[in-house]
């Protein structure tokens, strides 16, 4: 069986495109990305209310998860020789991240089905394994928390203090609704885009990186 079939079968119904393998700038991670509709493709109404209520978030490299990758690979102190949760992982990127600076072992953590398939997908791309699941490990199974940009949902607001009363160091990037974090002080201020760019997505380029110590 086609393990990507179900992956590319929502990008041919959302988009009428399919996937294509990207390597991502400065980070020489392989990633299973949305292949850019050709042409100028405009969406009508349906077609934009289909796309968010179904919206394949793992089939984006997005700023802040750009951003993290970045920062961990500029700071694999960080990470070598622990275990990672990335959450909301979509594509993995973080998590690979995170195993190619020397971390013990990664999981990414994603309610999404497809993003758990798209993810290992990802890792065997890049000749890393990654494990998967849908819900953060118990905090005695992992060191450290990954987060890229969860915030701009505002029913994820509450998931700061969740994560920070758990017994991990978390490392947070966000975009937006930095404010839920004011509590912390950024420790680095990073330039993200978002891959691919199909319009409206690479507003939010100025990313804060957040270090949480338990």
């Amino acid at each position: 069986m086609n393990t990507m079939r179900p992956l590319k079968d929502q990008i041919n119904q959302l988009f009428s495109s399919d996937l294509a393998v990207k390597t991502l700038p400065q980070l020489q991670i392989d990633l299973h990305l949305l292949q850019p509709p050709t042409g100028n493709m405009q969406f009508d109404i349906a077609q934009i209310e289909a796309i968010w209520s179904d919206m394949p978030y793992w089939a984006f490299a997005w700023s802040s998860g750009c951003a993290l990758a970045k920062f961990i690979l500029d700071n694999p102190a960080l990470v070598a020789g622990k275990r990672i949760a990335d959450f909301g992982a979509g594509s993995g990127l973080v998590a690979l991240a995170a195993l190619k600076a020397g971390a013990a072992y990664a999981v990414a953590v994603d309610i999404d089905p497809h993003a758990l398939i798209a993810a290992q997908a990802n890792a065997a791309l890049n000749g890393l394994e990654l494990a998967v699941a849908s819900e953060l490990p118990p905090e005695t199974d992992v060191d450290m928390i990954v987060v890229g940009d969860v915030l701009y949902d505002p029913r994820n607001h509450g998931l700061a203090q969740v994560l920070f009363q758990r017994k991990n160091a978390v490392i947070w990037a966000e975009s937006q609704a930095q404010t839920r974090l004011s509590h912390l002080s950024p420790v680095a201020q990073y330039h993200g885009e978002t891959y691919p760019n199909i319009g409206g997505f690479d507003e939010h380029q100025d990313i804060h990186i957040y270090h949480h110590t338990a």
